[in-house]
């Protein structure tokens, strides 16, 4: 059997223009389908009161349809409102937090500068105090003493506790003694309390 390309194209139409009636007739010769024909005038009264009735409610229909869209429309506008408002907040929540850690930055160079001051000042301090308690140390306690009045008792207790000998401590304490008991019993305290911050 030849069947050319021609042959079965034209098969194929026909199939497809026949099956519609064929498969018609099937459903009437079944009982599936069946054809009715009735008076034209009962068919237009029962449309046109349906078209009526479907008028009123299509239109009631459009409307709440229209609210919904319009109300759909004002909640869109407002959550597009909101959504740039929390952008913007956002923004500026980064601004803040980039400003804060540059001063955060800052604060912490500036900590570290004032630390490293205060310690070469306590060493430049402590130095000079050193040097002080070589001097005192090596003049006379009766002559030392005067000048040393002249300080505070902590000052005068720090110079006395760096003087290199024990027996230059102790005479230097006497003199401050014979001169203001008083403030030798205060720098005495000052010394026993206070030895490892002086």
């Amino acid at each position: 059997m030849n069947l050319k390309a021609r042959d079965i194209i034209g098969v194929g139409i026909a199939s497809l223009l026949v099956f519609p009636v064929v498969f018609f007739a099937v459903l009437l010769g079944t009982g599936v389908a069946h054809l009715e024909f009735s008076d034209t005038s009962v068919l237009k009264e029962q449309l046109s009161g349906y078209l009526e009735r479907f008028d009123s409610e299509q239109q009631q229909f459009d409307k709440e349809q229209s609210n919904l869209y319009k109300a759909n429309v004002k909640m869109a506008d407002s959550l597009e409102q909101a959504k740039k408002e929390i952008q913007e907040e956002i923004a500026r929540l980064e601004a803040l937090r980039a400003e804060n850690a540059q001063l955060r930055n800052e604060v912490f160079a500036e900590r570290e500068r004032i630390d490293k001051l205060v310690d070469e000042s306590k060493s430049l301090s402590e130095q000079k105090v050193q040097e002080l308690a070589e001097v005192y140390g090596s003049m006379k306690p009766v002559e030392a003493a005067p000048i040393l009045l002249n300080l505070d008792n902590v000052s005068i207790a720090r110079i006395i506790k760096r003087v290199p000998e024990v027996r230059a401590q102790a005479k230097l304490m006497a003199a401050i003694g014979a001169m203001d008991n008083r403030r030798a019993a205060n720098i005495t305290k000052t010394l026993g309390w206070k030895k490892e911050g002086l």
